[in-house]
This record gives C-alpha cells, structure tokens and sequence, in this order.
C-alpha cells in the first residue's frame, strides 16, 4: 500500500488521480478449458483500454461440445501465456487454485473427500440383541450407535450409546418397544460445481489436513508454477460451499483433546435434540471451526506464504467459519449487496477492521440485474456504492466472460450463468471509462486512514452454534444474519454511525476502548474471556447494551430505539421530508492521520454518503469534526463546494452519492459556491429553461437521420425489438446572449417491479429500481466538441458559457445488449453441444426474459437550464 497522505492537498491529488492498484477487476471467466490465445488478448487490451485494472482467471464448465481439459499441458501453457500477457499491460493477475467451487476434483478419494453424519433409525423389540450394519455406499464407517425408549411416533427423550463388537452393536435387554439412532460416516458425494472438463470429482474434505495438502500438490502448484509466482497478485478460494460437511476422521480424538471429554456418549443430541444439548452441540461446532481454520485456511495459507504469495478467501459458509477465521488468510472477500443487514461483505470488512487489512475485496455484481447483459452502468455503480458502505474498497467484478471474438462470427457468444456479462460487447461500453474510472476514485479514496465504526455487534457463536441442528444448515455467517436479525443494523446505519462485527476470538485483540457501544444481540452463552472484555469495555466508560435481556451484562435494551438512543458518531443523519426517519442514506466514514494542515492532534475525515433508494431525498446531517467541509464530485474529482458549520442539507438525486472532506482550512480551491448556501446536486431551482423538443435520429444502420417525437422508446418500433447499439438524436438551439448552460436530459423516475421473478430477476439480483431519461447513456456533443457522457442521476452536464447565436446538439444514445441475448440463436445451440459431450453442469438464465422491463432510447424531453 502507497504512502497515506498527509494533507488536504495529498488527498484531493490522490483522488483526482488515484493510483491503479484500487481499479476494478474482474473474475474472469474461462470455458472449458476451450482458448484462442487471441481471444485471450482481445480481452485484456479492452479491459486496459477501459480502466479496468486486473483478471481472476476462473476455470469453469465447457460451453462447447469440444474441449481441452483442466491442467493439460496445452492449458497450462495458455495459463502462462495469459500471465505473461497481463504482465505486459500492467494488469493484475490473480488465480483461482481450482476449478469450480468448492476445491475438489479427481484426485479427491474416499480418504479425503468430504463427509457427514448419516443417522439410520431403527425400532428393536425388548430383549438382546447384536446389529451388524452392512455398507450402504463404499467408504461407510460406522461412529456410534444409540438406544433409546420409544417408537416411530414416540421419540425418545434421550438416547443412551451403544456398546460394540467390532463393527456390530450390542443391544442390551429392555422392557419395551425401543428406537435405534445409528450415526455412519459417509462421504457427502457432493461433486465440484461448474468444473472444467477433466476437473470432476469430489468437494474435499475441509476438515483435513491431508485432503488441503493433497489438492496444492496435485493442482495448485502446476497452477501456480505455470503462471509464475512472480506473476500472480493473489490466490484465491470461493465462499466455502461444502454442503452438510460437519465430520471428518479422526474428529473424536480431536474433539477429545480441545474439549477435554469425549463426544461419543452425546453425539446424537446434533440431530435428537432441541431443549438439551446445547453446550455439546456448541462444543461441537466449534471444534469444526477451528478444524477448517488449522487444517484448511492456515494451510493454504501458509503454502501460498511460502511461495511469496498472498492467500484471499471468503471464509464463510459450510463448515462453519467466524469472523476471526479470516485471520489464517493474507487478503479478505466477501460478496453480495446489503448496506443495512449482516451481508458477507460486513463480515469481510469487520475482520479487515479487526486484523489490520487495508484493502477488503468483494465479488460484486453477482446475478446483476439478470439475466446477463440488462445491466447498466447505474445498476453498477449503484451496487458498488452498497458494497463501499459496508467497507468495501476493492471491486472484482463477476464476471468478464471470455468468448470468441468477433461475436457476430457465432452469434453473441458465450455468457456466464450466474452473472452480468461485463464487457466490451454491451452497447453502452462508450460510457464503460467513466464508470471504471469512477469506482477507482473511491476505491483508492476509502483506502485511506481508518474506517470508523462507532458500534461493535457482538457474535454470539455459541448460541448460533446450539441451533444449527433446527436450522439444518452448519453455516455460522447466515445464521448469525437470522440470529441478529435486520432491524437492528438498518437502525444502526440509518442513524448515521457505522458498525462491525466481532466475536470471541477477537476479544484477544481488541482494545476495549475499541467501541463506544458494544450491542449482544441475544446473547446468552457468553465465554468467559469475552464477559471479562466486556467489563472492561464498560469500566474504560463504554456502553455495552444487552439486546434481548438475555447476556447478563450491560445495560438492557428491548427495542432497536433504545439502542439508538445510545448511539454516537461522527455523522448523524435526520431526514427533513415528511418521512418520519431516514430510510435511504447511509455514510461511511474514514480518518486520515494527523493532517498538517488540520491542526495539533486533529484529522482529515472522509465521508461518503451515498442515497441508496430510487427517490429524491434532503437529508440533513450533523457532524461533529473539523469547521470547514468541502464537498468533491466523485466523478470528476472536482471541489464542488464549502461550507462552514457543523449542519447541512443535502439534496441527492436517486442512487446519487457524493464525497464530504472535513478539515480546518480545506483545500483553498475556489469552488465559486456561497459557503452559506445548501449544498445541492444541481443548481436548477427558479432557473430559466428552454425545452429542446424538435429532434432528429438516425441509428448507426441508417444512412439519413429523420425527425423525430419524444418521448422516443425503441422497443416501440418493431424493426428496432431486437436492436442493441447507438442511435444519434440532434438538434439545435440558439442562445440570445452569453451565459451559463447546463443540460438537463430529465427527472429520474422510480419504478419498482410488481414481481421481480416473473421479469427474469433472481434472488440476488441487484437492479436500480428507476426509470432513467435515457435508455441507458448518452455521449454528448456540442458544436462537435465531445464534452462528455451522461450514464446516472442526475443526468445534468455543464456546457459552459455560451455565446449569442446558433448552436448544435448531438446525444449519441446507446443502450443494453440483452435485445442481442434474446435475438441470439446460437447461444442454446452452444448449450445444448456442452450438455450432450460433458453432462448437465449448469443451468443457462432466463433467456427469454431478457427484454422483460427494458427500454432503450430519449425517453424524455432535455431542456437547458439558463444561468
């Protein structure tokens, strides 16, 4: 990481020119394996081209009936030759050891693929009796058996183990009817997702060290040795996604030594038992944590150290990983949207806070507004802005597919199931630098200094830990989610302060000054260190706030309003509308060392403040830091305005966000704005207007341009159903005098879908839920002079100071490429030849869907705003 800057001055150089390392990436996504080597080339020159500053090669299913296979030497050779190739362009090259998800793959057998407890249930009459249990599926081992009283419809209350005799149980004599619970060792057969061809096989087993071990010889050191250790920025390991893996040999030995007494006798209450048990089952799951952090996590980990490299994960998922496991790793990830909730990407980010990692990555744009190609530069930036107030500061786009160039050779070419497919071939590609451009400006921003974060949530592990048995699922990060709930972050962040997460593990290291307020959400297993913490959190005069009434500890707190009360920061947020409080804006908040120009003892503070929601909002905010704020314009790098005093009304147009400085001489820039005034997006209010309403267009197919009406949808014509491109609309106007002009292509309007699912949006689909004034960007032009392009809210661009007379404008319009993905032919066809030569490995999205709820073209009246 670069020099933290110093000044003022430091920082604004820094944002306006940020340095490449905080540009986006991308996953990049690899077919087959089935390559071109100038295919290869063709993307990473349009990556560089458009501002994108690296790959995460990701070796996924064949989309083709022909193949190379994973790890041949002709792929390998591919592998370095795109290495090499990245290199040359200054791009980043990261590397995914493994195909598919999870790790796993042919060279994973019965004595290190994953597995799980397998109860079998059985009724025994009274008296004696010997059970051999015969072998359902090679690899069965036999753990335990139990007996209890009782029948099918009457469970017992309890179960009692079962002596053996080799591999048969001893039933001892009874007085009644009685059920048998057998637990069996059996491999989870969960096969690698989304593999490669000649990368099937089995998830391994999490759980081992052999197993770890076992695939970096087999498939990430020729990986590795191909691309160049030299050459790699990271190594990097999916969500773990190993389904119902809660057992692996040798765990009762294991669990034995940690825990210091044998977990044979109570094993059944896993599954039998909801009201008892609940220390064991505690006990239980937290000895698979720390298997997954020794023998996975710090095994790769320290394999990737030993080679110079670093190791980034997203260490959460199934078995179950805590915040603190991030600890074993180099670089920390998470993914998926959700500012206001417990999300991955919270997760990854309250670890980096805790373990002293600058930059935390996260997979963004995952199902993006689905299905692939209705993204719009808006739905991503939106998205990313989601993901930079949860601590986010490094975007690695999923995905970048690569294809056959030029598409028109096959049709559109290939897609990835599961994502937007962003690049070169959308239609609105032209605004593509602004966008990246954009991200990399607050990437490089919100790595500077120290996130604040004024309120620490506790993670009650334990408590989580004793109900995995009736949530059915061994996965600590989601359960946590339903565990805290979503009312109490939402409070927290649409108060104004920020928060992390913490859990038991942390405590060895956090000062307990750390936070102000300390929040135990239903916290009622508490291990002793932590409660010991958490008293010197409250003697050092913190807060600590027992949510629930049930920790023992702290002042109680029953409702999320009690616990806003106790809430500080260094920004607070009122809503001034009639909505009774904010809903829709959020800030996060870094500080950046002592700042020469800030005074004795005093910082630099950075605040980014993003309108989530579809709708026009004037929050108020109160801050309580240094006496002058600047407001800078992320997009340009500009000093918008000063203001003096620690109140101030926002006015942020839909999905708009903007950056607030706060120093004690700002940066001296004339931004010619009245230090008294409110700081507002755009200066139309009581302006003069002239509406442009005579329009000519002519698309890029078209030899003559032709009059046209506004609004101008092109769906609505049937020759343009299936268009995906650019279309020129022009007109001209004259100005009487000279003066100040800003263009104004129209209002943003919200629109949310009635039923998302039926317009082809998956679960996790991010989409802005707007209706924009143009479908989706315009490059400006005028008098032939290119002045920019117009792709978010507020769709308002300066055009200077013009002279009397005669003037020319040009809107060159270009919209998504989903009509090309629903037009596409070939697409199935290509599915269909991969599903007959390497099986079913996916499922293609909603194609047909892919029109629902767009609209391309000027779809409203610009007009100019006179000043």
């Amino acid at each position: 990481m670069a020099d933290q800057p110093q000044t003022i001055q430091d920082l604004l150089e820094g944002f306006r020119s940020p340095s490449p390392e905080a540009r986006p990436m991308m996953r990049w996504w690899w077919f087959g394996p089935h390559l071109r080597r100038e295919d290869l080339l063709h993307d990473l020159d349009a990556m560089a081209a458009a501002g994108i500053g690296g790959v995460e090669a990701a070796f996924v299913y064949p989309m083709s009936g022909e193949s190379d296979r994973f790890l041949s030497e002709q792929f390998l050779e591919d592998l370095r030759f795109a290495a090499e190739s990245a290199a040359q362009r200054n791009l980043r090259f990261d590397l995914t050891l493994g195909s598919g998800w999870p790790f796993g793959g042919p060279h994973i057998d019965e004595t290190t693929a994953a597995r799980r407890i397998h109860w079998e249930r059985e009724e025994v009459p009274p008296g004696p009796g010997r059970i051999v249990l015969p072998t359902v599926w090679p690899g069965d081992e036999l753990i335990a058996g139990y007996i209890g009283n009782g029948t099918r419809s009457e469970e017992p209350e309890s179960l009692t183990l079962l002596e053996r005799d080799g591999e048969a149980l001893l039933i001892p004599d009874g007085t009644g009817p009685r059920v048998v619970r057998i637990a069996v060792s059996r491999l989870t057969r969960q096969s690698i997702k989304r593999a490669s061809s000649g990368a099937e096989g089995w998830a391994l087993d999490h759980l081992s060290k052999d197993a770890a071990l076992r695939h970096l010889a087999e498939v990430a050191e020729p990986l590795v040795a191909a691309a160049g250790p030299e050459r790699i920025g990271t190594v990097f390991c999916d969500s773990l996604e190993v389904y119902e893996a809660d057992w692996t040999p040798g765990l009762v030995e294991e669990f034995t030594a940690r825990r210091g007494y044998d977990p044979l006798p109570q094993l059944w209450q896993l599954a039998f038992s909801k009201d008892s048990g609940r220390t064991f089952r505690a006990d239980y799951y937290r000895t698979l944590t720390e298997l997954l952090e020794e023998n996975f996590i710090a095994v790769v980990g320290d394999w990737a150290r030993s080679k110079g490299l670093k190791f980034r994960i997203q260490s959460y998922g199934q078995p179950p990983a805590t915040v603190s496991s991030y600890r074993h790793a180099d670089a920390f990830e998470g993914e998926g949207w959700g500012w206001d909730i417990i999300s991955a990407c919270r997760w990854a980010s309250s670890a980096g806070q805790i373990y002293g990692r600058q930059v935390i990555s996260s997979e963004t744009w995952t199902w993006t507004h689905s299905p692939s190609f209705r993204s719009t530069p808006l739905d991503i930036l939106a998205e990313a802005q989601d993901h930079l107030l949860m601590g986010i500061n490094q975007f690695i786009g999923h995905g970048w597919p690569n294809s056959p160039r030029p598409a028109a050779e096959n049709g559109l070419g290939r897609v990835f199931y599961a994502a937007g497919a962003l690049d070169d071939r959308n239609a609105w590609w032209d605004a593509a630098p602004a966008l990246w451009a954009t991200l990399t400006r607050l990437s490089w921003l919100m790595r500077q200094g120290e996130r604040l974060s004024q309120v620490g949530i506790y993670v009650p592990a334990r408590d989580i830990y004793a109900h995995f048995a009736e949530a059915g699922r061994a996965d600590l990060y989601k359960e946590a989610r339903l565990h805290i709930g979503d009312e109490l972050p939402h409070a927290v962040r649409t108060a104004g302060p920020d928060f992390d997460l913490f859990d038991d593990d942390a405590v060895t290291l956090l000062d307990p000054t750390r936070f102000p307020v300390v929040v135990l959400p239903r916290a009622t297993d508490i291990p002793e260190p932590t409660r010991h913490w958490l008293q010197q959190v409250q003697d050092a005069g913190g807060t600590v706030l027992d949510f629930g009434g049930s920790a023992g500890i702290g002042t109680s707190a029953k409702t999320v309003e009690e616990v806003v009360e106790h809430l500080q920061g260094p920004v607070r947020i009122r809503a001034t509308s009639a909505a009774a409080r904010n809903e829709a804006v959020a800030v996060t908040t870094r500080e950046i060392g002592s700042g020469q120009d800030a005074g004795p003892g005093a910082g630099l503070r950075v605040h980014f403040v993003a309108n989530t929601s579809s709708r026009y909002v004037e929050p108020e905010l109160t801050l309580q830091g240094a006496p002058v704020l600047e407001r800078w314009d992320p997009e340009t790098g500009a000093v918008v305005s000063r203001h003096t005093g620690q109140s101030l009304k926002l006015s942020l147009a839909p999905y708009e966000a903007t950056i607030l400085v706060e120093s004690s001489v700002g940066t001296g820039m004339d931004t010619g704005a009245d230090a008294s005034v409110t700081i507002n997006s755009t200066e139309t209010t009581s302006a003069p207007t002239l509406a442009l309403d005579t329009w000519q267009v002519q698309f890029s197919d078209e030899s003559q341009p032709r009059a046209v009406e506004l609004p101008h949808r092109w769906e609505d014509d049937p020759q343009r159903a299936f268009y995906s491109g650019s279309a020129r609309y022009s007109t001209s106007f004259e100005v009487s005098e000279n003066q100040e002009v800003i263009l104004d292509l129209g209002s943003v309007e919200h629109h949310r879908l009635e039923d998302p699912g039926a317009a082809g949006l998956m679960e996790a689909s991010f989409r802005a839920e707007v209706q924009p004034p143009v479908g989706v960007v315009a490059r400006v032009y005028l008098d032939g002079e290119d002045l920019g392009v117009l792709w978010k809210p507020p769709y308002t661009l300066p055009l200077g100071r013009l002279s009397a007379g005669q003037h020319e404008l040009v809107l060159v319009v270009g919209n998504v490429t989903s009509h090309q993905l629903a037009a596409d032919e070939h697409l199935g066809q290509m599915v269909a030849e991969a599903e007959a030569s390497f099986g079913r490995r996916f499922g293609i999205q909603t194609l047909d869907l892919a029109l629902a709820d767009v609209s391309s073209g000027l779809l409203s009246v610009p007009q100019l705003i006179r000043r």
